[in-house]
């Protein structure tokens, strides 16, 4: 095992040992990459661009709400964590709802690869553990989790019904 890895583990365990709002930007600070708001086109909410070996930055939509731009950076550390080996240099944008560049050759992380990104930031921004602890019965005291956790009702509300703790509504 490498320093290096022992090194991010480490500052890892640390993050994941608290039950408040997570600062995921200190953690991709501390993990040793850079991070920045920037002015992007609408629907690109953020990248991950690697210059060289060793060598990544994540760029988030600075015309996004909070919360989004949080999603944001835990979704492109989920790409870091579980995707570098893939990422060769230059920059991987992620764009909301744009299946087709997910299929597109080019880009080297798939649907697949998109979807445990977002499990990732689900799973840093809304623990399991601590969500179960504060759910109410059906997820009914979701409004108030949202707040807790600095994340938008909606990603609150499919949280809780990934985990099985909130019925989807009749509506859609």
């Amino acid at each position: 095992m490498t320093a290096d890895f022992k090194g991010e583990m480490g500052k890892l365990a640390a993050f994941f040992s608290t039950e408040e709002a997570r600062d995921v930007v200190g953690l991709i600070r501390a993990l040793g990459i850079d991070y920045e708001e920037a002015t992007m086109p609408a629907g690109d909410s953020g990248k991950i661009i690697r210059s060289g070996p060793g060598e990544y930055r994540i760029v988030v939509n600075r015309n996004e709400g909070p919360q989004r731009k949080r999603f944001t950076a835990a979704h492109e550390l989920g790409h870091y964590l579980l995707h570098r080996h893939k990422l060769g240099v230059g920059e991987h944008l992620d764009r909301l709802f744009d299946e087709a560049r997910n299929r597109n050759e080019a880009n080297p992380l798939d649907y697949k690869d998109e979807v445990q990104a977002n499990r990732f930031a689900a799973d840093v921004l809304m623990p399991r553990k601590v969500i179960e602890k504060y759910a109410a019965p059906n997820g009914s005291n979701y409004a108030e989790l949202a707040q807790r956790f600095d994340v938008s009702r909606q990603a609150m509300k499919y949280r809780l019904i990934n985990l099985g703790l909130r019925q989807p509504d009749p509506a859609g």
